[in-house]
């Protein structure tokens, strides 16, 4: 039976809550709970609105049907009573009772028609169900992966949580620990903010000759819940989301307390396969041709010496002692506790996770050596070598820096206040250090080798307030204030080079510091209206500091940049059947680049300084605009729906866009202007959760989007007529570019039943292009990319879908179940005059993947996990991935969680 938890969630550090937790427990029992008298404070009105107050106040957890308690009025209730007293007088008048189910939880059902009581097998929907009907309830695409989803495919990269997702796919999944989020095409530099419990950690990362990454990071034993919006959005945090929002929530109370419990503690321990201990620095890996031919038969030594010769390996023999299926060396594991007071709840959490190198798969575009005939030339015989396949790393062998290992703590609280108040305070640091290797060693510079870890410590601190009194209309505030701090220690190798000695660096430090502050209030006399505003702010600073050598390119990167946002959104539920979302964002922003450009004479804005030169000039910029949404919404039957909606975003230039530095510089004759997407979408939901004596449901969602971007901000070449800026700047400019478009249907499909499920899903996009009009464009509108833009390894595959089958058995304690992800090309570059530059597109293999997981629940405490990924030991490289490093073969993985 569908039902809502009405408790407010919090959390706190283990050891401060284990030395708290007996104390408090010993007062709390149940008998004392059902006794103890209560203030409380329930004004007239509706059923539901009055239970949820009584369940803050009582500090209970209160279970019911939304159905049973609609369109029912009340009367207050003031004075001090037991819990269960006050329940009885609130529903009093009604048709309706409260049962005790636990200790400190009831359920609100029906009081039954004769002298017998025979309660039906109660079927409680929890958070996980509601959240994952946002998909087929909201006129706008959305998904949700829950904390089930993610313990279901884990995966063996952060970013694995979300494969499956339509339109979401991670950009370089095998590097860092982080996450690049692309959604439809959209990837970097704000474009899809990932925000944590409301703040925003994104850094962009110098990725050598293949450009940036935009990184942000998170455990995900320490994740809750995320919900994916595709496309803009009129949420106080989506300023600049072009391209969509995914929001993070971190564990609350729920996740880890029993239901019934007023604490609870959730220990969980992984063992990961298909890996092996880190090697040392400088080893080697993968084919190595430093030639494409190789000489014998010389009739003069002179033209045979070692450089000429044909190796005895074209690869190291180290690096091929992959591990079998059952061989686990790497781990994760986390403690989780939290406890419930009469206040709030306290929650804390600490996450260690330790991955060695893992191994390729053995099936596939593997690469393999091709021995031409030899040709007798005048002095020597000489037979070519040359080598075929998608990476130069060979079937089964360790992949060089795909280690990491981090460390993570979560402090969080939740007060809740008399008045209707509530303050949510939290804390997440995240450590890790991990291999990475630049692109263009493994395309381009000799030898790949296992390098230096680079290392990022990111603190992350928010403050949520909410004031939420059901006695006034006009009023649902909340406000939000956060900080961030990531540095990050990057160790990559100086262009050209693999040599560990001639390692540079690098240290970014990255602040951002951010408020929202926001209303809704309802109004009744039309409908049901609710008018929601409020404002946003950001301030980011940022500083690069880079060792200057006579032969690098270093560049640190220094500035400040501030936005500002006010929005608008008015929901209107105009009849049973049709309702109305519009609304408007206004936006401001202004940065400036703290690093001089340095001007030559001749240069139209130079001013001479005297001594032959010019003064220095610090590049800055500054723009406003506005964006609207408007969607409509058509019940045409009870649970079809049918949608369309234009959403527009402008994207201010980015704090990495609007500074100097190495890949890439602001110039003074190009203006960088807002990016300017238009989406459009038309959608079909359908939700029935009434199937088989509401113990089935069937969900399906169908949408058509158009996303149009103008001024599409990206790295290009120069133009002619353009000032010439001296040294490396001369080859790329940074511009907005006439326009971006892509078009696609999308699809979701939902049947769950008691004992078994069946998920589909997928995207196919109908049309990709990409248009700049400038000097040395043969194609002025393509849809692979444009030379030297960053862009031409964001465009996504044709298609990609996934298919989930599950199976509950013995009373669902046992699940089980299978995923196939199919994966399509990206559209490939023209043969002839289609320079891509430096950033030349990564052609990855379609491919398909079988993933395999089952669950064992003992009882309400222990479970035991297996998994095992990639089951066909699939050789292929990641969607997006920029250095060609394939992704894990087959991988098994053992977990145990046990929940007090």
């Amino acid at each position: 039976m569908p039902s809502r938890v009405l408790l407010t969630s919090c959390a706190i550090f283990v050891s401060s809550l284990l030395s708290v937790a007996p104390i408090y427990a010993a007062q709390s029992s149940a008998s004392s709970a059902n006794f103890t008298l209560v203030q409380f404070d329930l004004p007239a009105g509706n059923l539901g609105d009055s239970l949820t107050l009584l369940s803050r106040q009582a500090g209970i957890t209160l279970s019911f049907d939304e159905q049973i308690v609609k369109n029912i009025s009340v009367l207050e209730l003031k004075g001090r009573y037991s819990t269960e007293t006050a329940l009885n007088k609130l529903l009093q008048s009604t048709s309706l009772e409260a049962f005790l189910i636990a200790q400190n939880a009831w359920i609100i059902k029906a009081k039954p028609q004769s002298d017998v009581i025979a309660l039906d097998t109660i079927q409680v929907q929890g958070q996980h169900n509601k959240l994952k009907n946002k998909t087929y309830t909201e006129a706008k695409s959305v998904n949700v992966i829950t904390q089930q989803d993610i313990e279901r495919f884990r995966g063996t990269s952060v970013g694995d949580i979300f494969q499956g997702t339509p339109g979401v796919l991670v950009s370089e999944n095998r590097n860092s620990g982080g996450l690049d989020i692309n959604i439809r095409g959209m990837q970097g530099q704000g474009r899809v903010p990932v925000t944590i419990d409301g703040s925003r950690q994104e850094t962009t990362v110098y990725r050598g000759y293949s450009g940036v990454s935009s990184r942000s990071y998170i455990d995900p034993d320490l994740i809750g819940s995320m919900t994916i919006s595709k496309g803009p959005v009129m949420d106080a945090q989506g300023t600049g989301a072009t391209g969509g929002l995914v929001s993070v929530s971190t564990l609350n109370a729920d996740d880890i307390v029993k239901e019934g419990e007023l604490s609870g503690v959730r220990l969980r321990a992984s063992a990961i396969g298909n890996s092996s201990s880190v090697p040392q620095p400088g080893t080697y890996a993968g084919y190595y041709l430093p030639r494409n031919a190789y000489r014998s038969d010389c009739r003069f030594s002179t033209y045979c010496t070692e450089q000429y010769l044909m190796p005895e390996h074209f690869a190291p023999e180290e690096g091929m002692d992959r591990p079998s299926l059952s061989e686990f060396s790497s781990y994760a594991g986390s403690v989780a506790a939290a406890k419930r007071f009469s206040w709030g709840d306290l929650v804390g959490a600490y996450a260690k996770r330790e991955q060695g190198n893992y191994y390729a798969g053995s099936h596939g575009p593997k690469p393999e050596l091709i021995y031409g005939e030899p040709v007798k030339m005048a002095w020597y015989t000489e037979t070519p070598v040359s080598m075929e396949g998608a990476s130069r790393f060979r079937a089964n062998e360790r992949i060089p820096n795909t280690n990491f290992n981090s460390e993570s703590v979560l402090l969080k609280t939740n007060l809740v206040m008399p008045k209707d108040h509530s303050l949510e305070m939290s804390y997440i640091l995240y450590n890790s250090e991990y291999g990475e290797m630049m692109p263009s060693q493994i395309r381009s510079f000799g030898q790949a080798r296992q390098w230096l870890d680079s290392e990022v410590t990111n603190h992350t601190y928010t403050l949520k307030y909410k004031w939420q009194p059901l006695t006034y209309d006009w009023a649902d505030f909340s406000a939000n204030l956060w900080h961030t701090d990531a540095i990050t220690d990057l160790n990559t190798p100086r262009p050209g080079s693999v040599d560990i000695a001639d390692n540079i660096a690098r240290e970014d430090d990255y602040q951002r510091w951010g408020a929202e502050f926001s209303n809704k209030m309802m109004f009744y006399n039309y409908g049901e209206l609710a008018l929601s505003y409020g404002i946003a702010g950001q301030w980011e600073d940022m500083d690069t500091d880079t060792v200057q050598t006579d032969n690098s390119y270093a560049g640190s990167r220094s500035g400040w940049r501030k936005e500002f946002s006010a929005f608008s959104t008015v929901d209107w539920q105009i009849t049973k059947q049709w309702q109305l979302e519009a609304g408007f964002r206004f936006s401001h922003f202004s940065s400036k680049d703290n690093n001089p450009l340095e001007l030559k004479p001749n240069n139209p804005a130079c001013t001479p300084d005297g001594q032959g030169g010019c003064v220095p000039v610090n590049y800055q910029n500054s723009h406003s605009g506005g964006a609207p949404i408007i969607a409509l919404t058509w019940q045409a039957l009870d649970g079809l729906q049918l949608y369309i909606r234009h959403a527009e975003a402008l994207r201010m230039p980015s704090l990495f866009e609007s500074t100097s530095g190495l890949s890439a510089s602001p110039v003074l004759d190009i203006s960088l202007k807002p990016e300017h997407a238009k989406n459009q979408e038309l959608g079909i939901n359908y939700l029935n959760e009434k199937i088989a004596n509401n113990t089935e449901k069937l969900a399906i969602k169908l949408a058509y989007f158009e996303n149009h971007v103008d001024d599409y901000l990206t790295r290009t070449q120069p133009n002619a007529w353009e000032e010439s800026q001296g040294g490396l700047l001369d080859l790329f400019r940074m511009r907005n570019i006439d326009s971006l478009d892509l078009n696609g249907v999308e699809f979701n499909f939902s049947y769950t039943a008691p004992f078994w499920l069946v998920e589909l899903n997928g995207t196919k996009y109908s049309y990709i292009e990409v248009c700049n009009d400038g000097s040395y464009v043969r194609y002025e509108c393509t849809d692979w990319g444009i030379t030297q833009s960053y862009i031409n390894n964001m465009i996504p595959p044709n298609w990609h879908s996934s298919l989930h089958l599950g199976l509950r058995l013995f009373d669902q304690k046992f699940e089980t179940g299978l995923r196939a992800t199919f994966m399509g090309k990206r559209n490939p570059v023209p043969r002839y005059n289609a320079p891509t530059g430096f950033n030349e597109p990564v052609l990855w293999h379609s491919y398909n993947l079988l993933d395999f997981y089952s669950s064992y629940q003992f009882n309400d405490t222990a479970t035991l996990d297996f998994t095992i990924d990639n089951i066909t030991d699939r050789y292929y490289l990641d969607a997006l991935s920029l250095g060609l490093v394939p992704a894990p073969g087959r991988t098994a993985k053992l977990s145990l969680t046990l929940q007090f």
